[in-house]
């Protein structure tokens, strides 16, 4: 059952980690469909979006340009109906539900992967891309399907940044996929490191703070985000709302 204290610290921290939310069983699936996808980009349902790991520089030239490991995989649980049912796996709506109300929808799903030295992912917020309204009612599940460690780019977060509400961005002029937050005018809580095993998840407000370093191993840190909605919230970009991953309630 949901524990009120796992609220509490959400609510403190902008961020949960919550260990052992997913059977092994269920991670080799998924990570044998990511597989699958990486070895053969071909095979994904059609409607899946596929980025490597060179699509984020603005210098097309450039040696990092030409980087072709898949770097992100979406709206997978659009398409796919065996994400679909892990995006129901019930332990993991339970703890949705605890944290954000009782219905609830997938509001974007994304496979986020380090391969062998990817790139870091520089201090952002969900909500500076998604912008859902109210504020409160978007949660990500971010869900390791390796163990993710700091030596392969684990999560970091940076404890009550989201009550700060949605920073004004700026792009990185190298590259332009990421939002540079404009935190000049607060006094910020040092990062702090997630490391966490295979199966857990981690939750995060979409305003708190949060990035992932360099991939400095030779294997791959694989990783399904749901970004879970309140059934009734709706982006500030409308054409977010006709991209719906999936309806729960």
């Amino acid at each position: 059952m949901f524990d009120s204290s796992l609220k509490s610290k959400y609510d403190s921290q902008g961020f949960l980690v919550v260990e052992d939310v997913f059977e092994q069983t269920d991670l080799v699936q998924m990570r044998e469909l990511i597989d699958r996808i990486v070895q053969n980009p071909d095979s994904a349902p059609d409607g899946v979006q596929i980025s490597r790991e060179g699509d984020t520089v603005a210098d097309k030239n450039s040696d990092a340009a030409q980087h072709t490991d898949i770097r992100g995989i979406a709206f997978m649980a659009r398409f796919d109906p065996r994400f679909q049912s892990f995006a129901r796996n019930p332990k993991l709506l339970e703890l949705v539900r605890g944290l954000i109300g009782p219905r609830v929808k997938v509001f974007r799903d994304q496979m986020l992967l380090k391969p062998p030295g990817g790139q870091a992912k520089p201090l952002h917020q969900d909500h500076s891309y998604f912008r859902v309204q109210p504020e409160n009612d978007l949660v990500t599940a971010w869900i390791a399907l390796d163990d993710a460690t700091p030596e392969n780019g684990c999560m970091c977060y940076v404890p009550g940044s989201h009550r700060y509400g949605i920073f004004e961005i700026t792009s990185d002029p190298d590259r332009p996929v990421h939002h540079v937050p404009d935190t000049s005018q607060v006094t910020l809580e040092e990062p702090v490191s997630c490391p966490v095993p295979a199966g857990s998840v981690i939750f995060h407000h979409g305003c708190v703070l949060h990035n992932s370093e360099i991939n400095r191993t030779e294997t791959w840190r694989k990783a399904v985000i749901f970004h879970f909605s309140t059934s009734d919230a709706k982006s500030e970009n409308e054409p977010l709302n006709n991209q719906i991953s999936l309806e729960i309630d």
